[in-house]
């Protein structure tokens, strides 16, 4: 939508290949375009086309306004925040007793196993493959891609580092299920 003007549809799919990584859903990517509609960001072009969307709805064109614009060069220029994980794992691990234990294992090295077949999926080239005539979309995707390889690669790191902790824990209490007390 700063490059040009687009459909909710178009700005949808264009979502969906730069930023799949997010992994919004539909519903999410219209709110934000209301959101920003709302705020003065984005603008409808033109009239409402009579084609209609498979919801249903009267197909509308939209570009971003030059405040809109301003803010997302803005946008660009801020230093990026470090994300807060919210993590259902962290939340019973902060909550877990010496019972929980053996099953906050088996969670984890859940979740690692799911993390290794995730990376294992990706088509990761190293970024050293880059080459100067290589279109920018190109080269970003190969940056998203390295960036949740290396993510999951440091999630299952630490994830294999909670199981052996959580083992000599386990190993520390000789009757988990008999000594169960508040978080």
């Amino acid at each position: 939508m700063i490059d040009r003007p687009s459909y909710g549809y178009g700005l949808r799919q264009q979502v969906t290949e730069r930023l799949g990584f997010l992994e919004l859903a539909e519903s999410a990517i219209y709110k934000t375009i209301e959101r920003l509609e709302a705020d003065g960001w984005v603008e409808e072009v033109g009239e409402k086309h009579v084609g209609r969307t498979r919801r249903g709805a009267p197909r509308v064109l939209y570009r971003a306004t030059p405040e809109g614009e301003e803010q997302f060069r803005c946008w660009m220029e801020e230093p990026c925040d470090r994300a807060v994980v919210r993590d259902e794992l962290h939340a019973k691990l902060a909550l877990a007793t010496p019972t929980d234990l053996p099953q906050l294992m088996q969670m984890a090295d859940e979740q690692a196993q799911v993390c290794l077949a995730e990376l294992t999926s990706l088509k990761r080239p190293p970024l050293t493959a880059v080459t100067a005539d290589a279109p920018w979309s190109a080269v970003a995707r190969m940056m998203t891609d390295d960036f949740k390889a290396r993510w999951l690669e440091s999630l299952i790191d630490w994830l294999n580092a909670i199981s052996e902790v959580i083992e000599e824990r386990i190993a520390l209490t000789p009757d988990a299920s008999a000594s169960r007390s508040g978080p």
